[in-house]
């Protein structure tokens, strides 16, 4: 043992609850939907996404490791008299996003438990719900991170099941994985292929966990983990490539029953169950982390009150039946502020001198593969932003270019900034 009692199997462990968090029923929905409609061909998408994912959550972690401070922390050194503002700028918008998406990640898991029994709707949400709160009130990373470890293993196995019954050979697969191709309209798959493998909470995840290892353990169990939830949604992506459509869960159960018998039925709902579970505990840990690691909460009945916050507010609109569509476009516009203003808090924070030292700075080589994951993560960002207002007062019309003109601006000003960290 290591590092305050870490091995490197410990922290595969501990950092298993980023491949859990990243697996959520939005990232299966999207994964079939892009096999379903592109069979391999946006397979490249998800491996750019996993690297992508590693390198910022790599960066969120070197920073914590190497200062000895915490996020809230960082941000406020690194930004002065604005610090303070741009905290909250950066943690707010993903504390809503926690309990807003929280009812599709309950409902995800009923959906998954509803293709396996025959249990009303209601009871299962609440089940779901009351194992959820059961495992956050015990507490501790470990404990927490045993769970998504046993979770992440469910779903590895079941859709590598499914994945194996695909109709693909090693070479296709090999192929799609590293040659990129962009059909005709799938850049909006594309696009949430990336963002549902890169959320601003997961970033908040890892670097709270970073903390007390060194940066080789960081490094072994982060990589481990990303990959495993890389090579998931991998997985289900290729599972999607044996439908004509992807339209509801139900009905891809009914193609895997004909195809491949029960067997697939099954390995769909646990796949899924597991996802929605996982995403069910994660996003109330994701905001008990952030109250801690960014505001500085000391009181821990009041981190457990705001994690009952989310948890419950997922409950209600899962039990109700109602789709808080406006609440979700909101966030979402938010949120897609928040991941590039996040990603350019990394890459600034990271090449400072003040925070991180000359021998742990990256290269000119790693800033550059920085920029080029900042200049997606803004693409993202400001296409949700443009697709959540759009949606919330129904305005018709294309921004692409007007999104790509201003990224590539924000992009080279975020460029000249680490040229400068780098001559001091």
């Amino acid at each position: 043992m290591t590092a305050k009692g870490y091995s490197r199997f410990s922290s595969v462990v501990l950092w298993s609850v980023i491949s859990a968090a990243f697996i959520g029923p939005g990232t299966v929905t999207t994964a079939l939907s892009a096999g379903a409609l592109f069979q391999l061909n946006l397979l490249w998408a998800v491996v750019f996404a996993t690297a992508a994912c590693l390198v910022l959550q790599e960066v969120a972690a070197r920073i914590i490791i190497v200062s000895g401070w915490d996020m809230g922390r960082a941000i406020e050194h690194h930004f002065g008299k604005a610090g303070a503002v741009m905290k909250q700028l950066v943690a707010v918008p993903v504390l809503l996003g926690c309990a807003a998406y929280e009812a599709g990640n309950i409902l995800g898991a009923v959906s998954g438990f509803a293709l396996l029994f025959s249990v009303p709707a209601a009871w299962v949400t609440t089940a779901v719900t009351l194992a959820a709160a059961a495992i956050l009130w015990q507490g501790g990373s470990q404990r927490v991170s045993w769970v998504m470890t046993a979770l992440v293993g469910i779903m590895g196995v079941a859709f590598f099941y499914l994945a194996l019954r695909s109709d693909v050979s090693a070479r296709e697969v090999a192929r799609a994985a590293a040659v990129p191709t962009w059909p005709a309209n799938s850049s909006w798959v594309i696009l949430a292929l990336v963002g549902t493998t890169i959320v601003p909470y997961n970033i908040f995840i890892g670097s709270a966990v970073s903390k007390g290892q060194t940066l080789p353990l960081m490094r072994i169990g982060l990589a481990i983990s990303v990959l495993i939830g890389g090579l998931i949604t991998a997985w289900i992506l290729l599972a999607g490539t044996a439908l004509r459509s992807f339209v509801s869960f139900a009905e891809l159960a009914a193609h895997f029953e004909e195809s491949i018998g029960r067997m697939g039925v099954w390995m769909l709902g646990l796949g899924l169950f597991a996802a929605g579970f996982s995403s069910a505990i994660t996003s109330p840990y994701a905001a008990s982390l952030i109250a801690r690691s960014v505001f500085h909460w000391k009181n821990v009945w009041h981190v457990r009150l705001l994690w009952l916050a989310v948890l419950v507010t997922g409950f209600a609109f899962g039990i109700s039946g109602v789709k808080p569509i406006p609440i979700i476009l909101a966030v979402q516009a938010l949120n897609g502020l928040v991941l590039p203003m996040l990603a350019y808090c990394l890459l600034t924070m990271v090449n400072n001198p003040a925070i991180v030292p000359r021998t742990e700075r990256p290269g000119v080589v790693y800033n550059g593969v920085l920029l080029l994951v900042f200049a997606m993560v803004l693409l993202i960002g400001l296409s949700n932003v443009d697709k959540g207002i759009r949606g919330l007062f129904s305005w018709p019309g294309d921004y692409s270019w007007g999104i790509v003109s201003v990224s590539m601006a924000v992009v080279l000003w975020a460029g000249v900034s680490i040229f400068r960290y780098g001559n001091k």
